[in-house]
């Protein structure tokens, strides 16, 4: 999945929609994501994937950013 992509799809769901959000954005440390809204992320990766996410993929560090989420589901594609 493309970066614009995830970028889009983040704008969409998150509360602080005047954050400025590139691939580097750090999503929970600069309050662009929440727990309420991972949730959605989370479900539309699955959706892309084709599959549910494992215990072990569900970690922060894997949502840090756009481009750790590129490079930990959607590089293997």
């Amino acid at each position: 999945m493309p970066q614009e992509q995830l970028l889009k799809l983040i704008k969409n769901i998150c509360r602080n929609k005047l954050v400025a959000i590139k691939p580097e954005t750090l999503l929970f440390k600069e309050k662009v994501l929440d727990s309420m809204n991972i949730l959605d992320l989370m479900g539309y990766i699955e959706k892309q994937l084709g599959r549910r996410l494992t215990d072990s993929e569900i970690t922060a560090s894997n949502f840090e950013s756009i481009g750790k989420i590129e490079e930990t589901f959607f590089k293997k594609l």
